[in-house]
């Protein structure tokens, strides 16, 4: 059995899988259509730090409202 056979065949609705294992036509011409097989990669990394960072901030804050840290000024967003 080979999926390059599939692709030819007049029946090739018939076949579970076909879709992905022997696409045909314009709709997948340059697309990656086993995109949710691929591996994260770089991603958790950024969500990790970005988590530490908050929790950073968070303690800072909880540490100027108990009043163990010296308040810190306020900057103004730049955009």
């Amino acid at each position: 059995f080979k999926w390059d056979d599939v692709k030819s065949d007049k029946d090739r609705e018939c076949y579970l899988g076909h879709s992905v294992m022997a696409p045909v036509g314009r709709w997948q011409k340059n697309k990656d259509i086993l995109w949710y097989t691929r591996e994260k990669s770089g991603q958790g990394s950024s969500v990790e730090d970005e988590k530490r960072a908050i929790q950073e901030q968070e303690e800072q804050m909880m540490r100027e409202a108990l009043g163990l840290a010296p308040k810190r000024q306020k900057q103004k967003p730049t955009l």
